[in-house]
């Protein structure tokens, strides 16, 4: 098979990690000025609703460890795009908080379940080559960015046409794209080289030396909390300083497009470094982009922070995936890969509540941008302090037995 034709399934997968994370997390920034707006809402208020996100991801993230080996893993994959994407298009037709809370959880829930699976796939692909291994991770999680990319071309335009009252045709339309993607991505989970799963992704499996991965655990959890408060308020922030729907559309569309490019240097990146330093790096280079709109109110910054902070923010899950892949053997990554995401999911649901409570009680949003940046900044510390997989001497463990 062609080296290019090899990596289509991975990028193809991919269009699912632009429904669970782009369309389903990421674009509630780009729509909610708008929801705040007409339903007047506080930063608190906005920051639950992606909190909700953030529980529902834990639950479902918990959750997926106990069902894959237990049901296919390319089904449970289309389950959970399919019904990401219905609790995404429903988001527009109800405005009452109560229903867009549960809506916002039930859509983190089937999020977290395809988003694993997903890379439980691509994990497979490669099993002998770690170079194409990691290629293949990146280009699976900047899907992410492609969703990105979209919302920011097409929803600044309609909000500057329709106005605020847009919001509920947004969100269904999110869903409405979602639903087409699920099915690409797939069909394409369907290709003959791609596994079902990994030999051996028992339900419930573990690994056996859980401190070896304490650092990046650590670093995982901060990132949590440290990305989300940017990728919820960053657009509100834009807005705030005095920048119209189609220049913030702009920023977020170059957030989006920084995505997307980013596995070009990355890929090399985790196959060198698959331990904390790639982990590290990225938190690092997503902090800095934190930094820049505190620091600086113009365009020209803004655009800076979207091209760096997207450059850098979703190789984090690519870099954990890849450690994980280099350092644990194949029944034992599905609950792996899960664990690592439960800690991350702890940390989304601590960002955006912080981010909004610090900003209401300040009476001003960079306050809760200083919080994303230290998070980061903590995260990216830490992260340094993993170690390679190669040199983690646990490449042999077998998963816990169960009584």
């Amino acid at each position: 098979m062609n080296k290019r034709a090899a990596f289509l399934p991975a990028l193809l997968i991919g269009l699912g990690t632009a429904v669970s994370l782009g369309f389903s997390r990421f674009d509630y920034a780009l729509i909610l000025p708008s929801m705040m707006e007409r339903l007047g809402w506080s930063y608190s208020e906005a920051g639950w609703l992606n909190t909700a996100n953030a529980i529902g991801y834990l639950a479902g993230a918990a959750g997926t460890g106990g069902v894959i080996g237990r049901f296919s893993v390319r089904s449970l994959f289309l389950g959970g795009l399919v019904l990401t994407s219905l609790s995404v298009l429903t988001t527009g037709l109800v405005d009452s908080y109560p229903l867009l809370f549960l809506l916002r959880l039930s859509a983190g829930v089937f999020a977290a379940l395809s988003f694993i699976c997903g890379g439980v796939l691509v994990s497979g692909l490669f099993p002998r080559d770690l170079r194409r291994s990691g290629a293949a991770i990146s280009l699976y999680t900047g899907g992410g960015g492609f969703g990105i990319l979209l919302s920011g071309l097409f929803l600044p335009v309609l909000f500057a046409k329709y106005g605020p009252g847009f919001w509920p045709r947004a969100w269904m339309m999110l869903g409405a794209a979602g639903l087409l993607f699920a099915g690409i991505s797939s069909l394409a989970s369907l290709a003959s080289h791609v596994p079902e799963s990994a030999p051996g992704h028992a339900a419930g499996a573990a690994p056996r030396a859980p401190r070896s991965f304490l650092p990046a655990l650590a670093g995982y959890f901060f990132f949590g909390v440290g990305y989300l408060v940017y990728m919820t308020y960053f657009v509100k922030w834009v807005e705030n300083v005095g920048y119209g729907p189609v220049t913030t559309g702009f920023v977020w569309g170059v957030l989006g497009l920084s995505v997307i490019l980013s596995p070009l240097f990355w890929r090399r990146m985790l196959f060198r470094h698959p331990g904390g330093r790639s982990m590290g790096l990225s938190i690092g280079m997503a902090a800095l982009g934190a930094a820049i709109p505190i620091l600086s109110r113009s365009a020209p910054a803004m655009l800076i922070s979207a091209l760096v902070f997207g450059f850098a923010f979703l190789n984090v899950p690519a870099a954990v995936t890849a450690m994980i892949r280099g350092a644990l053997p194949p029944a034992s990554r599905g609950a792996s890969i899960t664990f690592f995401t439960v800690v991350f999911a702890l940390g989304q649901i601590v960002g955006p509540a912080l981010g909004g409570a610090i900003s209401d009680r300040s009476g001003n949003l960079s306050s809760g941008l200083t919080v994303s940046f230290l998070a980061l900044a903590g995260g990216a510390i830490v992260s340094l302090f993993q170690k390679s997989p190669l040199s983690m001497e646990i490449r042999d463990c077998q998963p816990a037995s169960k009584e």
